[in-house]
């Protein structure tokens, strides 16, 4: 056998040899021969057949020009290795079992200029023989290639896409006729991805760009065969373990048993960042005649105009002259107890702290005849909304504020929250810097001006990376970590959290930074590294939006991939108020338009990003059991009307939170709709979520042909079936309502839940 062996070995590279040499360059290929696998590579173009497959079809150029081949070398049975001129990009290729792993490195002598990448293009899907696309723009997109829709919503929405922040995990599989090739990144940085309508078909691109601080990073791509759409990801979830990269909740919740409470736990978003309501008011015309005449306080003109000129018996008190009142009353407060600007050695916040508490006292002290008890107080969050949510049987949620303010008012609220079993957690951010003065409400964006102007990420270009919406600037998350470090702990400190929210972190919105030489990667693991130190200190359980699989380091949960943004510049979406589907108005401030006005959703997007045929779990095979995601905050459970049920549906069926934002209005009696709402989907989720948190989900399949019906599987053998359809669905013994899922788990508990759509 061993002679058999070498015998077979000898001749291979002698026969790869002879290819090699050949003096037709363009006919030159390198051949892979095992048992099972036959493969195929044309050094020049980069086309790759595998078997019966086309893997990649010719493509390769570097910065538009064509290479030639020069220093073949055949190095094993299993390696070989190129140099491509006249761009000195060398290449290197090993088929492993059934891994085939191509790196490009670019010679230390490549003349790279500041602002000018050296752009490989590499990859070129073979639209003609591929079927369908699984892309982890989101959570996952199911694409069928040959549609002119999907086609254009692609070239539209994601042509140009990099595959750090918007690739949410490094890879994509394409499907040919029953067989699935994935490509995983092995570098994620610095890639872009291209789409085009190619005759009512999805043509796909992919480019590779070394830049002067990227130049000695290889540029890796592994590429596997399965029999699965979900093979790319289970291959991705692998390697992340063999890579040791994957941290799993259960030893999350050893590390911190706080993480526990997550589990079976709803997700909401509390509004409000004032001390007082309009539900904390008795007497109104009394406050109104208090606070313009007796108070001495400034008094922002709309108040004066819009407030003076009325009287009792005379006028109606509307609701919006009462919420004007009561931001007036908070606006001359902030004034009267005014914190100063942060800086490096001063953050503020025990001074915000002292001035929440200065301006409760004096108005306690002033206005106590018009208002309840002191301790009843709260816009966000109030005594009465933790008794009614109690009330109405929620005993796990978490609960997120957008300002840590709410907390500083009312820190006895805070604690009531915790003692009730609730995660309370406030919104921060160390993304965006602005200058001082320009918006004093984002608390997160007022940092010192030296961190401004220092940490700001410098371009190739030599400009400085503007900030959120063009505000200030971004910075680089490796700059001035100890002042993030004081900030948070005094922010938990004075608020009382025992859980955080750290904005864009965990997105991997990672960007080159010329002013201290950093790469993309540098930033990642900066990102990385600031959410591991949250993360352990004092049980404190750490979320962050997307959670994208490249910045998940030290996060329990994210907001974010469930449902994505979109439709950023449509018109009927962002600006026309006659359309239904305008998301809403940025006010009032303590209750958005934006997050609780119901609202239907447009085409294409309805079809594309909701319909459960083009939806498929590949986050949350790679995931399920170590980051549990949710929606974007943007996009509530029960923004969407005309696709809530598939929402619903797809979010018990992969197993992952629903989300309902609240107000003090919504939450201060147990029978409120937005309150039932949390009770009806923790009836369905927490006891799955309790049996399947720390599982794998292995397997997802469509019981009929067109994906109204559909099965998650996990690793301890239980199983969720969802029914899209308006129909009763009845198969093999199993019998499941419309728009409902049944859910058989290992423990031998079976849990119905129907979706409730109006």
């Amino acid at each position: 056998m061993l002679n058999k062996s070498k015998q077979f070995n000898q001749s291979f590279l002698f026969a790869l040899s002879l290819t090699l040499l050949s003096t037709t360059t363009h006919a030159t290929v390198v051949k892979f021969n095992s048992p099972n696998n036959h493969v195929t590579i044309s050094p020049q173009s980069f086309e790759i057949k595998w078997n019966n497959l086309m893997v990649n079809s010719p493509s390769l150029r570097v910065n538009n020009q064509d290479q030639t081949l020069t220093e073949l070398k055949v190095n094993s049975v299993t390696n070989a290795s190129w140099l491509l001129s006249p761009s000195k990009i060398s290449v290197n290729a090993t088929l492993k079992q059934n891994e085939l792993t191509v790196s490009f490195t670019a010679s230390s002598d490549m003349k790279i200029k500041r602002n000018q990448p050296v752009v490989l293009e590499w990859f070129n899907l073979d639209e003609e023989r591929t079927d369908t696309l699984f892309l982890p723009f989101s959570e996952g997109m199911r694409v069928p290639v040959k549609d002119e829709v999907w086609a254009n919503y692609l070239m539209t929405n994601y042509s140009g896409a990099n595959t750090t922040q918007d690739l949410k995990m490094p890879f994509w599989t394409a499907q040919q006729k029953n067989a699935y090739i994935s490509y995983q990144l092995i570098e994620a940085t610095k890639n872009q991805l291209n789409f085009l309508n190619l005759k009512s078909k999805v043509d796909m691109y992919a480019a590779h760009h070394f830049t002067v601080l990227n130049q000695l990073q290889p540029f890796t791509v592994r590429i596997t065969i399965g029999d699965s759409w979900l093979d790319g990801a289970k291959s991705y979830r692998q390697w992340r373990v063999e890579n040791n990269i994957s941290d799993p909740l259960s030893l999350k919740v050893q590390r911190n048993p706080n993480v526990r409470k997550l589990i079976g736990a709803s997700q909401v978003y509390l509004f409000g960042k004032d001390l007082i309501s309009t539900e904390d008011v008795i007497d109104w015309w009394g406050l109104k005649n208090w606070y313009l005449q007796q108070t001495k306080l400034s008094l922002p003109k709309e108040a004066i105009k819009e407030l003076q000129p009325l009287s009792k018996g005379k006028d109606w008190f509307s609701q919006y002259h009462k919420q004007l009142l009561l931001n007036s009353i908070s606006t001359s407060l902030g004034i009267k107890y005014k914190v100063p600007n942060p800086t490096l050695s001063d953050n503020t916040i025990a001074a915000q702290y002292l001035a929440a508490q200065n301006r409760k006292s004096w108005l306690e002290e002033n206005a106590s005849h018009f208002l309840k008890p002191s301790e009843s107080w709260g816009q966000a969050l109030s005594l009465d909304m933790i008794t009614s949510l109690k009330k109405a049987g929620l005993d796990k949620l978490w609960l997120g504020f957008d300002n840590w303010m709410p907390a500083f008012y009312q820190p006895d609220v805070i604690d009531m929250a915790k003692r009730a079993g609730y995660l309370v957690a406030t919104y921060d951010s160390y993304n965006t810097a602005i200058p001082a003065g320009t918006n004093d409400g984002w608390l997160t964006a007022n940092l010192p001006e030296s961190m401004r102007n220092k940490c700001a990420i410098e371009l190739a270009d030599k400009s400085k990376k503007k900030g959120f919406r063009g505000n200030g600037y971004y910075l680089n998350p490796n700059c001035h970590l100890d002042y993030v470090k004081k900030r948070v702990l005094d922010i938990v400190k004075y608020g009382h959290f025992n859980s955080l929210f750290i904005d864009v972190d965990a997105t991997a919105m990672s960007r080159e930074d010329y002013r201290d030489k950093s790469t993309e990667t540098d930033m990642l693991d900066a990102f990385n590294e600031r959410m591991d130190w949250i993360s352990k200190q004092d049980q404190l359980v750490l979320g962050s939006e997307d959670g994208n699989s490249l910045t998940t380091r030290g996060i329990a949960f994210a907001h974010g991939l469930e449902s994505v943004g979109f439709g950023w510049t449509d018109k009927d979406m962002k600006s026309n108020r006659q359309s239904p589907y305008y998301l809403g108005r940025w006010y009032p401030d303590h209750k958005p338009d934006f997050f609780f006005k119901p609202a239907k959703v447009k085409e294409p997007y309805k079809s594309l990003l909701f319909s459960p045929q083009y939806r498929v779990p590949l986050y949350q095979t790679v995931f399920h059991d170590e980051v549990i995601n949710s929606h974007h905050w943007h996009t509530d459970s029960l923004k969407f009307t005309d696709v809530k049920a598939y929402r619903d549906l797809t979010a018990m069926l992969y197993n992952t939170p629903p989300m309902v934002h609240l107000t003090r209005d919504e939450a201060s009696s147990n029978r409120s709709s937005r309150v039932q709402a949390l009770k009806h989907y923790q009836d369905g989720f927490q006891p799955i979520h309790e049996q399947l948190w720390d599982k794998k989900l292995v397997d997802f399949i469509w019981l009929d042909k067109r994906g109204y019906i559909q099965q998650t599987s996990f690793d301890d053998g239980s199983k969720i079936i969802a029914n899209f359809s308006n129909n009763l669905f009845k198969k093999n013994g199993v019998e499941i309502e419309p728009l409902s899922i049944k859910a058989i788990l290992s423990n031998g508990n079976v849990v119905l839940w129907r979706s409730i759509t109006k």
